[in-house]
């Protein structure tokens, strides 16, 4: 498994989960969705990364 790989991924997944929030807060519900869906994707992402 490649280390750095994984660890931008995991960064990635806060960075796309704490801009959600952000958003969401403020009212701006589409884009909340767009990152949770960044989120999920970077997820799924980790979850092939992690099975190699």
């Amino acid at each position: 498994m490649n280390h750095t790989l994984y660890g931008l991924l995991k960064k990635d997944l806060r960075a796309s989960i704490a801009l959600a929030r952000s958003y969401r807060l403020s009212g701006e519900r589409r884009l909340a969705v767009q990152f949770l869906n960044d989120a999920a994707q970077t997820r799924s992402e980790l979850i092939t990364l992690r099975g190699c």
